[in-house]
């Protein structure tokens, strides 16, 4: 299962990270891309090297799936403002590039707060059946996690994560969360397809990691409004289990027919 070292940067000096990735975290045709997003977060974060200026906002485009092995995460500072950073960057493998991103990273400010979205009622964790979610195929990745599906229908599903491995409820579980649960496409097409990650942007909502967490799952929320062109959009809304809204999540999958590889039927 994962470990701590499964996140471990090199810092090579000039704004460059390195990462040697394992082949547990490969997703379809490579590394999962919540894998990624996290490994850009956490690079940005050092370089930030400040708990008071937090991420609040990370978007990512896949240009090519990663391999497993060596990556090198570029990360550059295009503004260090007194109350906001503004960062982007790259994740390159084998000398071609994987992944562009774009970071936020802010000072609380004092404004007028207010929640217009609460976590849904349902049981906990520990109450709900194990083995409902759907398993896409057998691929390393979903075996970090345990899932337990609450709700699906054609628009909408909920659904409870919790790692396999030790961590409490961090910036990169979150951002993994976000990431991992079978699509809403899963259950809404009638034939096979297959489906994959262009773009993601993740709003960072609470302070992380959060006290006295570890081992505690994550609630998630995937909502899709459109699949047109070939292209679906998912919203994810990630909850801690006493109910504080972590993160939302926007992103943009291809979705296409295939005779293989399907991510549902």
């Amino acid at each position: 299962m994962g470990s701590p070292g499964d996140f471990l940067l090199e810092d090579l000096g000039g704004g460059a990270w390195g990462h040697d990735a394992h082949e547990r975290w490969w997703g379809f045709n490579g590394l999962f891309g919540g894998y990624l997003v996290s490994l850009a977060a956490l690079a940005c974060e050092a370089t930030v090297a400040d708990r008071a200026r937090p991420l609040r906002s990370l978007t990512m485009q896949f240009v090519r799936p990663a391999p497993c092995g060596r990556l090198r995460i570029e990360v550059t500072t295009e503004q260090a403002g007194r109350s906001a950073w503004f960062l982007s960057g790259r994740i390159m493998a084998q000398g071609r590039l994987c992944a562009l991103f774009l970071v936020v990273a802010a000072t609380r400010s004092d404004g007028q707060e207010f929640q217009n979205r609460t976590m849904p009622q349902v049981a906990a964790f520990e109450e709900s059946p194990a083995g409902a979610a759907p398993r896409i195929s057998a691929l390393p990745v979903f075996d970090l996690f345990e899932e337990r599906e609450i709700h699906r229908d054609d628009s909408s599903v909920l659904v409870w994560v919790r790692p396999n491995y030790a961590t409490e409820i961090d910036l990169p579980l979150v951002l993994m969360a976000c990431d991992v649960v079978p699509p809403v496409a899963i259950g809404r097409v009638s034939d096979p397809h297959l489906a994959g990650t262009i773009a993601l942007t993740a709003n960072l909502r609470s302070a992380l990691p959060v006290p006295a967490s570890a081992g505690a799952p994550v609630l998630v929320e995937l909502h899709t409004s459109l699949s047109s062109g070939g292209h679906v959009d998912e919203t994810a809304l990630a909850w801690s289990p006493d109910g504080r809204l972590l993160a939302e999540s926007c992103q943009v999958r291809f979705l296409r027919r295939a005779a293989e590889g399907f991510i549902g039927h």
